[in-house]
């Protein structure tokens, strides 16, 4: 498990998905590891601190691989005003991260926009439900057997997460919990209903395809988002 070295790769319904090892330290990513990235990458990173600076390189060469899967070697990767990755216009990605492990996902932006979060699944935290749930998601997950309410709830609030990150190109806000309305089948999929409180402003219509995985210890969400 080294440093910096891609853990697992693969094809999901929404992209080419990569992971890459993070070590959990805030110490500087080494100078052999940022000459890897475009001088501008690498310049950017140097500017970054601790943990930030990591999760930034982590998240860069994950998604780096994930674009040469599909024949793009994109420029440096910089974040835009609202801290998501500027990808070429033929693609989009997202990136996420947990302690020891960064994610990049990219696909083709014929298909939509894309965003991804990885989430351990433990500790349970119950009591952000109402923070993140719909009073209609908090009824559905309360009615569960307890064992299987944190679960339920986790993967309803990393697919929000994922919502969030994949529509932001087109509404350019903070979209709140209470905007998405989430139920995962047992498929590894979800519908998700979208409220946008901009109606408005024209937010929408869109199409939403939500996907879950587990991993070990770790639930992935993405979803993938076009104008209906």
């Amino acid at each position: 498990m080294s440093a910096y070295n891609i853990a697992f790769q693969y094809a999901t319904p929404h992209g080419v998905l990569t992971t890459v090892h993070i070590p959990d330290s805030p110490d500087p990513v080494p100078e052999r590891v940022l000459a890897t990235l475009p001088s501008e990458e690498a310049e950017f990173a140097r500017t970054l601190r601790a943990y930030r600076q990591v999760s930034f390189v982590g998240g860069r060469i994950a998604l780096r691989h994930a674009a040469a899967q599909l024949g793009v070697d994109p420029p440096p990767i910089l974040p835009d005003d609202r801290g998501a990755p500027v990808l070429p216009a033929a693609i989009s990605g997202s990136i996420s991260h947990k302690r020891t492990m960064a994610v990049g996902m990219v696909g083709q932006a014929r298909n939509g926009t894309l965003g991804v979060d990885l989430e351990d699944y433990a500790p349970a935290r119950l009591s952000i439900a109402a923070s993140v749930l719909t009073p209609e998601e908090i009824a559905v997950v309360e009615a569960l057997p307890e064992a299987r309410r944190w679960i339920a709830l986790l993967t309803r609030f990393s697919i929000k997460e994922s919502v969030y990150k994949a529509i932001d190109p087109y509404v350019h806000r903070y979209v709140g919990f209470q905007e998405a309305h989430v139920e995962p089948d047992l498929e590894g999929g979800a519908e998700v209903t979208l409220r946008l409180e901009r109606q408005e402003k024209q937010e929408g219509p869109f199409r939403v395809d939500a996907r879950y995985r587990w991993l070990h210890g770790q639930l992935l969400t993405s979803v993938r988002i076009r104008p209906a």
